[in-house]
């Protein structure tokens, strides 16, 4: 079943990172070291934490579509971050140590990233779209042949049912296809609005108080001038 599956690559997901956190609190990583070293000490939690992420991604996208654009830029930033890691490890460069400290610092991230992709996570397996929920319980019983009227379905009902099983896919593909068309739009809202902010310091405020102050310059100017004129006067 989809959700024992995932439950169960979050407790390995969770266990794995907190072993890298235990490690980095005991010095048993340390930025202090050369980089095969410190590759050697991580790869297989960097390895195994990509493959669950990748896997855990397929399954957050079924359960709630809806959130499809939030639970790939979190997977691809927690992925990118472990790429990132074993790169610099894998550099070669005159100063090595130095790359042991970006590298370090790039694990340190992972741990953050790796806690929000957590969080996300287990979002989405406490509280799943109760459209997909519905669906895939309905396809459970279905599949195991168990009493689809254990969830109240008459034998009216029924025919509708196997109809919507059959169209779950393409359920999903819609609700992923309208979360995409919110990102765009959201997009596009965002570029609306630095691009008013452009113009907008582009132009020139005007400053009341300034104009106040020149026009009473003026006015003292024309009467100065006035009352000389008056004085020529015979």
């Amino acid at each position: 079943m989809i959700k024992e599956e995932f439950n169960e690559r979050i407790s390995e997901f969770e266990e794995i990172m907190q072993r890298i956190a235990s490690d980095v609190a005991s010095g048993g990583i340390f930025e202090k070291i050369s980089p095969s070293e410190l590759l050697k000490k991580t790869e297989h939690y960097i390895d195994n934490l990509k493959d669950l992420a990748i896997k855990s991604e397929e399954i957050m996208l079924i359960l709630k579509p809806e959130k499809a654009y939030t639970v790939k830029a979190v997977c691809k930033n927690f992925n990118q971050t472990l790429t990132t890691f074993k790169d610099i490890l894998l550099q070669n460069s005159p100063d090595p140590l130095a790359n042991s400290r970006l590298a370090f610092e790039q694990l340190r991230k992972a741990l953050t990233d790796g806690s929000d992709l957590l969080l996300l996570m287990r979002d989405i397996r406490d509280n799943p779209s109760p459209i997909m929920d519905a669906l895939i319980t309905l396809k459970k019983a279905s599949e195991t042949k168990g009493p689809v009227i254990s969830i109240q379905a008459s034998e009216e009902t029924q025919p509708l049912i196997k109809y919507v099983l059959g169209h779950i896919d393409e359920l999903r593909a819609a609700l992923m296809g309208l979360e995409k068309k919110v990102g765009e739009m959201k997009q596009i809202m965002r570029e609306l609005q630095e691009e008013s902010l452009k113009t907008l310091s582009h132009k020139t405020p005007t400053d009341p108080k300034k104009n106040e102050g020149e026009n009473r310059k003026r006015q003292l100017s024309l009467s100065n001038f006035k009352a000389k004129e008056n004085g020529r006067k015979p």
